[in-house]
């Protein structure tokens, strides 16, 4: 199993930058893991139709760290799909792009920046393997 996160658009801001590759570097031992920039009119081309695609998004499903951990590892156990998260551009997801997804998720009730919500996702998906290893949280 992978993890792969597509994301719109690249990333301006350089403490964010950092943060992400942060994250990204101490995930990489746990799992193969990229971040794919993406142009929003090419999105549709790397929905994966053998692997379960998440769409961040401000309706999904709100989850505690712990919640998110049981739903990795249960896909990690129950199935040998990746695993591929969706950051869409400021307008969100087309109604088209939207019927592809397995499931939607929501970071916060309050609004991110898109830079914002890929390295909140990138220290989340970290932190889930922590858990799951049950291994002291460096931060």
């Amino acid at each position: 199993m992978r993890i792969k996160i597509i994301a719109v658009g690249k990333i301006k801001k350089e403490y964010i930058k950092k943060g992400i590759l942060d994250y990204s570097k101490r995930l990489i031992h746990y799992i193969p893991f990229e971040i794919v920039e993406v142009k929003e009119e090419h999105l549709s081309r790397f929905i994966d139709a053998n692997a379960f695609n998440v769409l961040l998004d401000e309706k999904g499903k709100e989850i505690t760290s712990a919640a998110f951990a049981l739903f990795i590892e249960k896909m990690m156990i129950s199935s040998a799909k990746d695993i591929v998260f969706f950051v869409g551009g400021a307008e969100g997801f087309s109604d088209e792009f939207r019927k592809k997804a397995d499931f939607f998720l929501s970071l916060s009730k309050m609004t991110l920046p898109h830079e914002m919500a890929r390295m909140v996702l990138v220290e989340q998906i970290y932190r889930v393997f922590t858990i799951i290893r049950g291994e002291r949280y460096h931060k």
